[in-house]
């Protein structure tokens, strides 16, 4: 499993140096004035250099996840008080009618 971290590990620094090499290609092009090639090569660079931060997130987790001890994953013995939710039943007829309360009138019902 070790091996599965530094292999992650070294192809995101992998893509990452792709990645730059790609922005250094492109700046280059802007340099000599080939803004429409460029423009594919900024977008090739991004796509690469943002793979290579995604696996290097992904190894730091696995990391990270594999140094928690089984303690730690265990489920607490106490259990938490639940607070009452929300109804999820309709809304009341007389909560939605639009305009001015009155004593007067009657609440209207739908039978």
């Amino acid at each position: 499993m070790k091996l599965a971290y530094w292999s992650r590990e070294l192809a995101g620094w992998a893509l990452i140096g792709c990645g730059l090499w790609f922005f250094w290609q492109a700046y280059v092009l802007v340099m000599n004035k080939r803004l429409f090639a460029a423009a594919p090569t900024i977008f090739i660079a991004f796509i690469i250099f943002r793979g290579g931060i995604h696996l290097l997130k992904v190894a730091v987790a696995a990391q990270a996840a594999r140094s928690l001890s089984e303690t730690s994953v265990q489920t607490p013995t106490r259990m938490a008080s639940r607070m009452a939710g929300k109804s999820y039943t309709p809304t009341p007829v007389q909560a939605v009618m639009p305009g001015p309360r009155s004593r007067s009138s009657s609440p209207v019902t739908l039978e």
